[in-house]
């Protein structure tokens, strides 16, 4: 990833440096920024999807265990191989922030889905942590293009349709459902805007600092619950699948927020539910509503609208 990176980045700057336009330094850059939160979508989808087919026969907070244990491993054995300087207090603590908030975020979802309806909570819970991350960037003073607010705003619809919050719902939801709902959302929202608050000269570090506090939370969930923690075959083996792309996710998503705005990033990286949706149509052969397949639509025109914005 970091290659894949650092590649689509030096091949930018040599045709700035060619051309001699300044300006083109400035779109070569968004656009590595789009193309990573791009891929941070498909790949933050494809892992939910793995941690979904895992939890069919296990728990929950199993499987977010082994996952995250390994997305863990994964990025300490990043940071010895890159050897990045430690990064700063600054950049550690808003990221251990991140990770706590990322193991509430993770606890209050997985609770709201299996006590309450599944097509409220998940809906809630996309919308929120989409909105409130392009507000904060925004309140922030940043200023895409006419375009790209309009991309936003189609962005959101599409996160709508996927997660059919639209659709007809016949029981009643408690509120506390869906304040987990919320809580949930609001959580994952506090991951993309504390990444986006570290240091570009951080390396990894904020990635090993979030995981260094949510995987030991996590841990004490397990070990609370007092129920064995038994993950074999084709459950063991999406559980680690979904660690290893959670952290190639993260992974993405830090370094497109280092090039580029928040309220941009984080509205592409948003469109996660979109992979999770087609997969589940390929793979479990699910059928999707009309307005399921018009929000892949709108998925598709934000992100042309954004990009071009």
């Amino acid at each position: 990833m970091s290659l894949c990176r650092g590649t689509i980045s030096i091949l930018a700057f040599l045709f700035c440096q060619i051309s001699h336009v300044p300006w083109l330094c400035t779109v070569a850059s968004f656009t590595v920024a789009v193309i990573l939160a791009l891929f941070t979508a498909v790949v933050y989808g494809v892992a939910d999807y793995s941690g979904g087919r895992a939890s069919r026969t296990a728990s929950s907070a199993s499987v977010t265990l082994v996952g995250q244990s390994l997305s863990f491993a994964i990025i300490i054995c990043l940071v010895v191989i890159l050897g990045d300087p430690l990064a700063s207090t600054h950049d550690l603590v808003i990221s251990a922030i991140a990770g706590i908030a990322g193991s509430m975020g993770l606890l209050a979802f997985y609770k709201a889905m299996s006590s309450g309806s599944m097509t409220v909570v998940a809906p809630i819970t996309a919308l929120v942590g989409t909105i409130v991350p392009v507000a904060w960037g925004l309140a922030s003073g940043e200023r895409p293009g006419v375009v790209a607010y309009f991309g936003m705003a189609v962005a959101v619809l599409a996160v709508a349709l996927v997660t059919d919050a639209f659709g007809i719902h016949n029981v009643k939801t408690p509120l506390s459902i869906v304040a987990m709902a919320v809580t949930g959302g609001l959580c994952f929202a506090v991951i993309f805007i504390a990444l986006d608050y570290t240091s570009p000269d951080a390396g990894l570090w904020p990635l090993f600092a979030l995981r260094s506090v949510s995987v030991p939370l996590i841990l004490v969930v397990v070990l609370s619950t007092k129920k064995p923690m038994v993950l074999r075959g084709p459950a063991l083996k999406f559980a680690l699948l979904s660690g290893l792309l959670d952290s190639l996710a993260n992974g993405s998503y830090l370094f497109a927020a280092r090039e580029g705005l928040l309220s941009v990033v984080a509205v592409i990286s948003s469109l996660y539910p979109v992979s999770t949706l087609l997969l589940a149509t390929k793979v479990d052969k699910e059928h999707l509503h009309k307005t399921q397949w018009v929000g892949v639509g709108c998925a598709l025109m934000a992100l042309i609208l954004v990009s071009v914005g």
